[in-house]
């Protein structure tokens, strides 16, 4: 190697230069040299090269450096984190003793079966004709591309949601092409780092060149994600979090040590992700909130996934995320391709708050688009809790009188309003309004809620159908059922075969229609069970076992499409509560439905546990009624309100039965949310203390630019006789600015203290309470700046009777 005196690089000092020199000289010879990143100086922002045998892709702040050994034509992982001035090429083994180690302590950055490698592959093929599964992939070229576009598509398969650039200038795509002569099969792997995000997204392409019928393969596994990570430093090693969960109990933190072994974290619902969230976080060393290194990997999937750690005999840990291999397979005919899902991957080394606000920035502006995306989203009124099945056009109109003058900004009819519907057991499938119900229509009754001043909004579920429906006696073919066996139903409902166009173009001309209907602002898109009976009338057998991914496709189809004729509705996706609160639906609907859990308690771990990667913007919170539908615990307004002003806020209440007290409470935590919700959608969030640490759990939302603002959430867990009175560490203010801090709602009296920003966070801001499951709200601000809003807060105060 020679060092570049190219007046686009660093000129380096020449004693320098000479003893670098010398040591690459010396290096060259062993197997352990030393690279050196030779980045162009107006480059160092944003940068995908190649650099001798090396592929560099980088920012200002990360780098990602993959190695290609010329004799084999492998790729192996070279340097995964932050900016550094050498990359050595490292053993984790002794290499004077020969034992089998170098085949799997390789540092492979695509491992595929049969090569030697015997831990867990990304990618597992197999020759339909001759059953080959062993291949021999080599390097043949690679490709940069500028900027990066928000759908992934491939010849046989519909497109896939994915990260995005708006301009060119923000992103770069490394494109490396591997190449078995003998199948004639092509993987390109795809590598995108974005200038102002600390991420790289990663997906895969399977190109088949054959030209012959018995050319076909089968991919039986395929990650959208696989790295080799070094034997840690540090003493504590490696250690994993995970969201795992059920109905009602979303995104449960739950964290484990990497011992010698395989650690497996999937989901096999196929169609939700109650039971683990398609994310997993690798620590390496201690780690804390705002300290530690962290690589957060996210899926960008709806369906059914599984992630692998497997840490092996020489401490290498190999981490991989794609698709679950049990409910996917696909057969690749001969000049057809296959894409896999994106994978996102974050590194931290500014521990678990790094990683999430990372994730958060960048799936907040460049996963998510559309409309809303940037747009402040409106209070809503929701009818489920008022009055579940049990409504007519009267009462619905009634609810939303008793709205005015709280605030609320759209009026949300859920579940009940169509078919034959007065349970959970018939109904579902046939979208047309229930006259006895609603006899002027959908048309009427949004006609008479717009006239009271709110916007109008509709529940629909038109993944499934219940056999008790006009749809069903009309075609019960359209059902996920198998032939000669009684469907397995759940709420008492089937799927239908979203892998069949025919049914895929029914469901987008029934919601056209019906969207078209009525003047509609908002649809809440909800999926109440998952696939447990794959199978398809349309797949012929040798493709039966692509139904699950060919569903999730289907479903991308339809939402894409009613999106783009839709672009000024508001969508958000629900799956029984939290069962789709992921990546995928993201991309089309901006805010999801984080559980059926509205309990105060049991919400805070909730929305603590899905903020390790997903934006506040996403967050569908709202107060409910007490007592709590799913544990019937009793709390406080102001506790549920609090908490529920960070997300999208809204309310499940029968706001009929409201005292005159309640209606001003409401009215008052409206205007709370007007006031700070672009806290909520565009400031960096900061978790103080930790639900599954600490009795005082907490955490907070600052200005994104100047730290000007900030907004506060502080719990209490239960009371305790003469326990000490807690402090919040608060995080990211400006050390320098003076801060008025109040609570919010106030009472009549405003009670505002003037704290430095270095105070506040180093010492802390003590809070009092009384009593069990008791939160507050605090509001912060640059004096200054209180000087401007003080009338605006003055305002937010009970109204006088």
């Amino acid at each position: 190697m020679t060092l570049s005196d190219q007046e686009d690089y660093e000129i380096l000092s020449s004693p320098y230069a000479i003893i670098m020199e010398q040591i690459i000289t010396q290096s060259t010879s062993t197997s352990s040299s030393t690279f050196i990143p030779n980045i162009p100086q107006h480059e160092k922002e944003l940068y995908a090269f190649q650099q001798e045998n090396v592929f560099l892709l980088g920012n200002s702040k990360i780098q990602y450096a993959l190695s290609l050994n010329e004799t084999t034509g492998k790729l192996s992982v070279l340097h995964w984190g932050p900016v550094v001035s050498t990359m050595s090429h490292r053993l984790p083994y002794d290499d004077s003793v020969s034992g089998g180690d170098e085949y799997s302590s390789i540092y492979t950055d695509f491992p595929i079966y049969g090569d030697g490698d015997d831990r867990e592959p990304a990618l597992k093929l197999s020759c339909c004709g001759s059953g080959v599964r062993s291949f021999d992939f080599r390097y043949k070229g690679y490709t940069v591309q500028s900027g990066k576009k928000g759908e992934l598509s491939s010849s046989s398969s519909s497109s896939l949601p994915c990260t995005y650039s708006e301009q060119d200038h923000e992103s770069k795509t490394l494109i490396v092409e591997l190449y078995d002569e003998k199948s004639n099969i092509e993987i390109q792997l795809f590598y995108t780092i974005f200038r102002a995000f600390n991420v790289i997204a990663r997906h895969v392409e399977i190109i088949n060149h054959g030209d012959q019928q018995q050319d076909a393969v089968s991919i039986e596994r395929i990650a959208s994600w696989s790295m080799d990570l070094p034997p840690s430093p540090h003493d504590e090693g490696y250690s994993f979090l995970q969201l795992q969960g059920a109905w009602a109990r979303e995104a449960q933190e739950i964290w484990k040590k990497v011992d010698p072994g395989k650690y497996v974290v999937s989901d096999m619902e196929g169609s939700q992700v109650h039971r683990a969230n398609p994310f997993i976080a690798v620590a390496d060393g201690p780690i804390s909130e705002e300290s530690g290194i962290v690589c957060g990997l996210s899926f960008v999937y709806s369906g059914a996934f599984q992630s692998v750690l497997q840490l092996n005999q020489m401490g290498l840990l190999r981490v991989n995320m794609g698709m679950h291999p049990d409910m996917f397979q696909w057969k690749l005919e001969a000049g057809e391709s296959f894409v896999s899902p994106e994978c996102v991957a974050v590194y931290s080394n500014n521990g678990l708050g790094g990683m999430s606000r990372d994730f958060h920035r960048l799936y907040r502006t460049r996963l998510a688009r559309g409309y809303w995306r940037d747009r402040p989203r409106p209070i809503l009124l929701n009818t489920w809790e008022p009055f579940q099945f049990d409504f007519m056009h009267e009462t619905l109109v009634n609810l939303a009188k008793s709205a005015q003058g709280t605030g609320v900004e759209l009026f949300v009819l859920d579940d009940g309003w169509f078919g034959h519907r007065n349970n959970s057991d018939a109904g579902l499938g046939d979208w047309y309004p229930n006259k006895t119900k609603l006899p002027r229509g959908l048309k009427g009754l949004s006609e008479d809620i717009r006239a009271l001043g709110f916007d109008f909004g509709l529940w629909v579920e038109p993944e499934s159908v219940n056999p008790d429906s006009n749809l069903y006696r009309t075609h019960p073919e359209w059902a996920v059922e198998v032939p000669g066996l009684a469907g397995i139903q759940m709420r008492g409902q089937l799927l239908l075969d979203l892998t069949s166009e025919q049914v895929q173009d029914y469901i987008i001309n029934v919601m056209i229609d019906l969207f078209s209907s009525a003047n509609i602002s908002y649809i809440k898109w909800d999926h109440n069970r998952f696939i447990s009976n794959p199978f398809s009338r349309s797949l012929p057998p040798d493709r039966q076992q692509e139904f699950s991914h060919r569903y999730i496709q289907g479903l991308y189809r339809i939402i894409r499409t009613l999106t783009a004729k839709f672009p000024n509705i508001l969508f958000e996706s629900c799956g029984g509560g939290g069962g789709r609160f992921d990546p995928g639906m993201l991309a089309y609907m901006p805010q999801s439905w984080a559980s059926d859990d509205t309990d105060v308690e049991e919400r805070v771990k909730i929305q603590w546990g899905f903020s390790n990667v997903y934006p506040l913007s996403m967050m569908g919170a709202h107060v409910s009624a007490v007592p709590n539908h799913q544990v019937g615990r009793i709390s406080d307004w102001a506790s549920r309100a609090a908490l529920a002003h960070f997300g999208t806020f809204g309310y499940e209440l029968n706001m009929l039965n409201f005292s005159l007290d309640e209606k001003k409470q409401a009215c008052v935590d409206s205007k709370v949310h007007l006031s700070i919700r672009h806290l909520v959608h565009e400031g960096n969030l900061y978790r103080l203390r930790n639900p599954y640490k600490s009795n005082w759990p907490g955490w907070m939302c600052v200005s994104p630019q100047s730290a000007d603002e900030a907004i506060v959430f502080v719990y209490q867990r239960l009371k305790h006789t003469r326990e000490m009175v807690p402090a919040f560490l608060l995080k990211g203010l400006d050390a320098t600015k003076k801060y008025v801090v109040m609570k919010l709602p106030n009472d009549e009296t405003i009670t505002c203290t003037v704290y430095g920003g270095d105070e506040l966070m180093t010492r802390g801001m003590i809070v009092k309470f009384s009593h069990d499951f008791e939160g507050y709200l605090y509001y912060a601000c640059e004096a200054e700046k209180y000087r401007e809003l003080s009338s605006v807060f003055s305002t937010i105060v009970p109204a006088s009777e």
